[in-house]
């Protein structure tokens, strides 16, 4: 049996973000992880160095001192082998036991991502009670859907607008070349999934040193 892990000092702010991890879903990836910073809190994802090497005890764990977690299931389809994806689903279903049994008296918000209007019906209908909000594959519009499922469920009314979160992440991106540059590292590194958390921390740099 997994162990629940004692709680981090910033809990309340840790964001967990399941979703896929190919080179088109890349893009969306990373306005959310620059969203969930904007807004103040912590992105937190499977590809997050840790001592566990057993990937499902690692993402649980991860889950388990996460506050909120979105789980992204626009990627839920036949893969070449002709099986759907189980990866997604399978960790909304740890979230949603954390969020339903409230483990050490924890709170957990679970929200869904999706690319299109009723999609997951066909494969995951039991989430409709959840209320997914959806993407459409454009990552200005996820921007958008993070920052309402935070905004809802922290209770925080007064958080910036969408519009005003996507022209920082827009001025972010304007100057990922130089800063990649001083890192000397290539700008088509900084964009692959192996310089995920390089690029997670340029953002909370530029984040502090540009606060909203």
């Amino acid at each position: 049996m997994l162990a629940v892990k004692k709680a981090p000092a910033n809990y309340d702010l840790r964001v967990f973000i399941n979703c896929p991890f190919d080179k088109k879903y890349k893009p969306i990836f990373d306005a959310v992880v620059f969203t969930v910073h904007d807004l103040g809190f912590v992105a937190r994802h499977a590809l997050i160095d840790d001592s566990t090497v057993v990937r499902v005890e690692r993402i649980a764990n991860e889950l388990a001192t996460c506050k909120y977690s979105l789980h992204d299931m626009s990627r839920v389809e036949l893969g070449a082998n002709k099986l759907p994806r189980f990866n997604m689903p399978f960790e909304a279903g740890i979230a949603y036991s954390l969020h339903s049994l409230r483990p050490q008296n924890r709170e957990h918000h679970l929200g869904v991502l999706d690319a299109t209007p009723y999609q997951y019906q066909a494969s995951i209908s039991d989430i409709a009670g959840l209320d997914p909000k959806i993407h459409s594959n454009d990552p200005i519009k996820a921007i958008a859907c993070v920052r309402d499922f935070l905004r809802k469920k922290s209770g925080n009314h007064q958080m910036p607008g969408a519009a005003h979160i996507a022209k920082r992440y827009a001025a972010f991106s304007s100057l990922l070349k130089p800063s990649a540059k001083e890192m000397k590292i290539s700008l088509a590194e900084l964009k692959d999934w192996n310089y995920v958390n390089d690029l997670q921390s340029m953002m909370a740099l530029w984040i502090r040193k540009y606060p909203t």
